[in-house]
């Protein structure tokens, strides 16, 4: 079996206690601070050790997730945390930001570090590149089906490569790819790349197409993913570690779920699970979910993800009211196979989408077909009525709380008496085929027998005994036992117990590094945070910056290289409206490209989230184009782009999220030629993060113009709320309008129908130019994607202007205002962002008040 792991979440310790206590063999956490779910209660300093100290006294493993990005004044100080995660003996880091690993790797080698999802780690060469830059494990975007995982697996197992996969298999789902979402941090300021989400994707939405109203809802929301009856397909799929999601839940969603997900893993080579599956089925309705899917990785169609009617948990239905007489209220149940209600379980009453609940504190009758309960509740004949909460399975929860060490090392004993007539005895134990063992001596001696003397059945039968340890006593074996000696019960009692209670210190101290080489560490830790500070050396303003330029089709691409620029970046993913015909003509399209932009630089942007079905097909054609002496760069999401393109220059999309220098260095070193750098950074980050990069040999270059993309997702707004799919134009695109917070977001599909969000309004730096080439900026960005070529050739012609004026009269944003499609703003350059935490959202509340 390759699915050796269960993997539970936990955003407090009394829930770590009740998801190993329910079967988990590893639990994720995190400190209270750099996890991605900043509101949930999260770990103390203390209560991280103590929780590796429980779980590794129980068998499990703790991984701690440090899964957000840090910008360049940051970085050190999550790496100094780091090192205290190592120190107390954490089994393995989540992270996010390819700096921090670069910086990891460097300083804690000996740290197992798990790439997060949200790293988008998706193609065979980028496991690679993860496996080159000490990656231990892939957690694998949740958008990947089955079939693409176990070619990954396949190809790893045939390579010799040593990288465990890890895939979600419960619980939430993030709407765009790999949770890589910037809605959040737009919308409210809360970024979901800092931990603070606000979950935009359960709100309700406006859909428009040509400004006519065609669908309304929770159109963004997906069903919960559940794949416990598939346990079996991901295991055979090479898959080493099932995640589950779901650190802001509560303990009753701990035990059922992990309880769940344990006994199918437990019994997943029996050949009728149907009696298990229903039961689990049952009980996993009654826990928090939005409906369930299969999800993208069992192969459901987008449609079938989306949960576009509601965002909230509904519970199990039962059936509807048939008559309403006073305070009795008749139920008629849909079928007769559903749980037997009881007193102090709550069910809800849907009627016009709305549902209001109760408690239910007096059972009148109950059959198979009907229910008959009183209740003073305002409620309507016909209402749906749901089973929200199962007072049983709540009950349930009350035992796994108790702290508990559940025997599971087997452990044994030679036993023999010295020459002082002491025990002697030597323990020996395995932990991860390591094995431990130590000899001791007791205090007591053996005295000679009056009466009775010890027998080998007497001493065995108190030295099996390993009570409330991790242990088992297998074996064990008494060697030349005199036959005229004694010693009182009690004694030998006491041996066993100093025994087994130096095995358990051993068994810890097994986790922990060794202490000179903890100390050399934080060390050269220190050294360098303090040659960081000593670092004061300021940047060199840019005489030249250069201007380069998104276009989506030839005819964009003729207007640009009319003008004073560097690079074209030519993307042509939204031309089509599936892959056949991309790929039948993306050739052709470059090669026109590259006779138009004769001496500028093509740049051919791949699509977002390359599979490696589709990389294959695009070295096919990059090979034909070389082959044929047309030279075209390369640009996209991918680290592992450097490995597949070795003979040109690659540049990096937006949504790799270069937040800090070590990011930059990461990537110069995998071989990237320049890098995009986020655009969720404000100014003065920015400025620090070109001032700490001044000496790298890799572009950093800074978007300044154009509608920024928000997220990408699979989805493709098949089955919308009245049971219709979206059919527009391959050049058009649709607008999703969120009335509260009045925002609007344009969303464009590529040729694999997956859908890219960008923000309605746009983005305008222009104004800001002399500051920007202050700060060392040697590249601008202006991304005139889906407009039209007098816009386009207006908006370079003011840039080049402004590069050109040294001393403006005039705000040049203006005349960008008079012709731009939207409102212009400064994005997160000026504004910044905020509520990335409680103690940042108390500060905003109390300056409101």
């Amino acid at each position: 079996m390759v699915l050796t792991e269960l993997l539970a979440p936990a955003g407090s310790y009394d829930i770590l206690v009740v998801a190993i206590n329910s079967g988990a063999d590893a639990v994720y956490i995190a400190g209270q601070r750099y996890g991605a779910r900043a509101f949930a209660d999260n770990f103390t300093s203390e209560e991280l050790e103590k929780a590796v100290e429980y779980a590794h006294l129980n068998g499990a493993s703790i991984h701690v997730t440090v899964n957000t990005l840090f910008n360049s004044k940051e970085i050190l100080d999550v790496l100094k945390y780091i090192q205290f995660l190592y120190r107390i003996g954490v089994d393995a880091i989540i992270v996010q930001d390819v700096g921090l690993v670069y910086l990891v790797n460097k300083y804690i080698p000996d740290m197992e570090i798990h790439s997060s999802t949200q790293m988008t780690l998706r193609d065979y060469e980028s496991i690679l590149w993860a496996n080159d830059n000490g990656i231990k494990r892939v957690i694998l975007p949740r958008e990947m089906p089955i079939g693409e995982i176990r070619k990954i697996s396949d190809n790893l197992e045939r390579d010799g490569i040593d990288v465990d996969l890890e895939v979600f298999g419960h619980g939430s789902l993030c709407y765009c790819i790999s949770g890589d979402c910037y809605m959040s941090s737009f919308i409210s300021g809360r970024s979901a790349n800092r931990g603070a989400c606000a979950q935009p994707c359960r709100s309700n939405y406006k859909l428009k197409y040509r400004n006519h109203s065609i669908n309304n809802g929770c159109l963004i929301s997906t069903h919960d993913l559940a794949t416990f009856k598939n346990v079996k397909d991901i295991s055979d799929a090479g898959v080493k570690s099932l995640k589950i999601e779901g650190r802001l839940k509560g303990d009753d969603y701990a035990r059922n779920v992990v309880g769940a997900y344990r006994s199918m893993i437990d019994n997943m080579d029996e050949a009728d699970n149907s009696d298990l599956i229903k039961q689990l089925q049952c009980e996993l309705d009654l826990t928090f979910n939005r409906y369930y899917t299969n999800g993208y990785i069992m192969n459901d169609t987008p449609g079938d993800v989306m949960g576009r009617e509601s965002s909230f948990h509904q519970g199990l239905y039962l059936g509807k009211i048939k008559s309403i007489e006073g305070d009795l209220v008749d139920i008629e149940f849909e079928s007769t196979d559903h749980p037997t209600l009881e007193i102090g379980d709550g069910i809800g009453f849907k009627h016009n989408n709305h549902i209001r609940g109760i408690y239910i504190d007096k059972i009148v009758k109950q059959d198979l077909n009907h229910i008959l309960i009183e209740t003073t509740r305002d409620i309507r004949v016909g209402s749906e009525v749901y089973i929200s909460y199962s007072k049983k399975l709540r009950d349930r929860v009350k035992p796994y709380h108790k702290e508990q060490i559940k025997p599971h090392l087997p452990l044994s004993f030679d036993i023999s008496v010295n020459k002082n007539n002491q025990m002697a005895v030597n323990t020996s134990f395995k932990i991860e085929n390591e094995v431990i063992s130590f000899g001791y001596k007791s205090k007591y001696e053996f005295k000679e027998a009056i009466n009775k003397p010890l027998t080998e059945e007497i001493i065995t039968q108190q030295m099996v005994k390993s009570g409330d340890t991790p242990f088992i006593v297998n074996k064990v074996r008494i060697d030349n036992l005199p036959d005229n000696l004694f010693m009182p019960i009690g004694k030998i009692n006491n041996i066993r117990r100093d025994i087994l209670n130096e095995a358990q210190r051993r068994l810890l101290k097994y986790y922990l590094p060794n202490d000179e080489k903890s100390e050399a560490i934080r060390k050269d830790i220190k050294k360098l945070i303090k040659s960081d500070k000593k670092d004061t050396h300021g940047i060199e303003k840019s005489e030249y910056v250069g201007v380069n330029v998104y276009v989506d089709n030839l005819e964009l691409l003729e207007v640009a290289n009319r003008n004073a620029i560097n690079r074209i970046y030519f993307d042509a993913s939204y031309i089509y409206d599936n892959a056949d015909d991309y790929f039948a003509n993306i050739e052709q399209l470059l090669t026109k490209a590259r006779q138009i932009a004769i001496d500028k630089e093509v740049v051919w942007v791949l699509p977002a989230f390359t599979s490696d079905e589709d990389l294959d097909k695009i070295k096919k054609i990059y090979n034909n184009l070389r082959s044929s002496n047309i030279i075209v760069s390369i640009m996209g999401d991918s680290p592992s782009l450097p490995r597949i393109f070795k003979d040109t220059n690659i540049y990096g999309a937006h949504n790799l999220n270069i937040w800090n220098n070590y990011s930059a260095k990461m990537l110069e070193k995998s071989g990237f030629k320049s890098l995009t750098i986020s655009s969720e950074l404000s100014r003065k980050e920015i400025k620090e993060l070109l001032r700490k990069s001044r000496n790298y040999d890799i572009g950093l270059e800074l978007i300044v113009q154009g509608n920024q993309e928000i997220m990408v997702s699979k989805d493709d707004f098949s089955k919308l709320n009245g049971g219709f799919d979206l059919d527009i134009e391959t050049d058009e695109y649709v607008v999703l309008e969120d009335p509260k917070n009045k925002a609007k977001f344009k969303i464009y599909f590529d040729y694999n129908h997956q859908s890219h969000f960008f923000n309605d309004e746009m983005l305008c730096l222009i104004d800001e130019i002399d500051e920007i080439k202050n700060m060392g900026i040697e590249n601008i960005t202006l991304d005139c994607r889906f407009t039209k070529e007098k816009y386009t050739s207006r908006i370079i012609n003011l840039y080049i202007q402004r590069l050109r004026d040294a001393n403006p009269k005039r705000k040049y944003s203006e005349s960008i205002g008079e012709i731009s499609y939207s409102k212009l703003n400064k994005g997160n350059f000026e504004q910044e962002r905020v509520l990335e935490d409680r103690k940042s959202q108390s500060k905003r509340k109390k300056a409101r008040s």
